[in-house]
């Protein structure tokens, strides 16, 4: 975009002493190479200009604040311009601005992500969408509305007055666009599929700046591609969600670490059962000091279903929250408190295959060889979770449309590490150790052919490539989709990083 009468009619701007045609003017007129002398310049006067107390610099008071709004603190990096966001139109004029400026640019809504660049940047823009936070409940109360800048938290929060969730994460603290968008793992899936399918309609800003409406009927292509296809096409600025009731049954159990192998054999177990009853679900974690198990079943029984009976048969130090019927809600309240650390850089590494209790021991036992490698990092923390998928979840994401990730219809298991640790200088050991932890795994499956190529990207490592196992129709629908919607190819050269479609050897080729 460089026409600048266009650009001034996206921007709107109010009457102030800048003269922003003839800055923008006089910028274009310049070489490349003082384009790239003056680019961050001209990009504070002109954002401050359009955008206010809303664009922050790096001069400014509140720009450390707003910088470090990640998770991870690997993910800090030291952007020029932090800008919020209120309407999908000032999101417009930010893609507009970029587009003139050529500046590179990054969206975040919760900061989960633990990939340095997915969420920041370093002398660009970020787009911080925490303006983005109504929750709207409709009518009938069949749908619930809400911007992409708030928590899982926030939403279960809100509805939890109506009696109501809806298909959204399973730690409270992720932002709504980022797990919507890589799919979803909700408390539900078995029995709804993907959190992803619980949406209804997506609003998005697209890179000429235009709102659209994005659902089954209109721009029916891109609703299938938003369901996992990652930020390729637009920012999400609301989405509207099937509601559901929030009853719940759930127990919350610690485990002494010598019973880990006993509970590994008990997953294979729960594999076989949760074939039957798709309304069980399980969260694990196999830590250092103790094991934690969740478990949920989206029904609010008095007694523990009997999916879960293998894990009574092993004996636990503490029950952390107790076998009750509950809410979503509740439970990630709960789950909080147990998940949560200190600020902290993370890593987190992920692979798949069919349910194999031979992978799972080599995994556990790797890690605990890897513990002893990094066991003078401070802050070091290596986390195992194994993450049964039933077939009837698959089964419940075709039934709605389907989506780009090419489940198959079988039990299945995402296996994932998370690491932690404190210090910049140490993170070459500690993504060494979770690789070599996966690299494990992975063997171990292709070694019983039980490997999967599905790699679940909101757990992907930076250096592994998600969408490669979409298969090659799935991503020449996605790059036919991302062409025909950002034909200037705007969200894979400006966007900063991520889960790109640029980023594949399918886009690079054309094939």
């Amino acid at each position: 975009m460089t026409n600048i009468s266009n650009l001034l009619a996206i921007l709107q701007l109010p009457e102030t002493n800048l003269d922003a045609e003839t800055v923008l003017t006089q910028f274009l007129a310049l070489s490349d190479a003082g384009k790239a002398t003056w680019r961050l310049n001209t990009a504070e006067k002109i954002f401050t200009a359009v955008f206010g107390d809303d664009a922050a610099v790096q001069s400014d008071i509140n720009f450390s604040e707003q910088k470090e709004t990640t998770w991870s603190t690997n993910c800090q990096l030291t952007p020029g311009i932090i800008v919020t966001p209120q309407t999908p139109q000032d999101v417009g004029k930010v893609l507009a601005l970029c587009q003139v400026l050529n500046i590179k640019f990054s969206v975040r809504s919760g900061g989960h992500l633990h990939n340095p660049g997915f969420t920041s940047n370093n002398g660009g823009v970020v787009i911080l969408m925490k303006r983005f936070n109504t929750i709207n409940v409709s009518e009938d109360r069949l749908t619930a509305d809400f911007g992409v800048g708030q928590t899982w938290f926030d939403v279960y929060k809100a509805l939890e007055e109506y009696g109501l969730t809806v298909t959204g994460g399973r730690q409270s603290s992720v932002g709504v666009a980022g797990l919507l968008l890589g799919g979803g793992l909700a408390f539900q899936n078995s029995e709804r599929g993907l959190s992803c399918h619980g949406v209804v309609e997506y609003e998005m800003v697209l890179a000429d700046s235009t709102v659209v409406k994005v659902n089954a009927t209109s721009n029916k292509d891109l609703f299938w591609a938003l369901k996992g296809g990652g930020p390729n096409f637009g920012i999400v600025t609301k989405v509207t969600m099937s509601t559901l009731p929030n009853k719940i049954w759930c127990e919350g159990v610690m485990y002494a670490p010598g019973e880990n192998a006993n509970l590994l054999k008990s997953i294979m177990d729960y594999h076989e059962a949760s074939e039957k009853d798709s309304k069980a679900n399980i969260i694990c974690h196999f830590m250092e000091d103790f094991t934690l198990f969740i478990f949920l079943y989206a029904d609010p029984v008095e007694e523990k279903p009997a999916v879960f009976d293998s894990f009574d048969k092993i004996e636990c130090v503490t029950q952390v929250v107790p076998s009750k019927a509950s809410t979503v809600f509740e439970l990630v309240n709960d789950f909080e408190r147990f998940t949560a650390t200190e600020p902290k850089s993370h890593e987190v590494r992920v692979m798949a295959s069919l349910p194999d209790l031979e992978v799972y021991n080599a995994t556990e036992a790797c890690r605990l060889q890897q513990l002893q490698v990094v066991k003078s990092v401070p802050g070091a923390r290596i986390i195992l979770s194994i993450q049964p998928i039933s077939s009837s979840a698959s089964r419940a994401c075709d039934k709605q449309g389907g989506n780009p990730l090419s489940l198959k219809a079988e039990p299945q298991q995402w296996l994932l590490v998370l690491l932690d640790w404190f210090h910049p200088e140490d993170e070459a050991t500690m993504r060494a150790a979770g690789r070599k932890i996966i690299d494990q795994a992975e063997a171990v499956a292709k070694k019983n052919g039980t490997y999967l190529d599905f790699k679940y990207s909101n757990y992907c490592s930076r250096d592994q490539d998600p969408l490669a196992a979409y298969g090659s129709e799935n991503l020449s629908k996605l790059r036919s989709v991302a062409k025909e919607i950002d034909p200037k190819g705007v969200f894979q050269k400006l966007q900063n990083d991520g889960w790109l479609l640029s980023k594949t050897a399918s886009w690079v080729t054309g094939g």
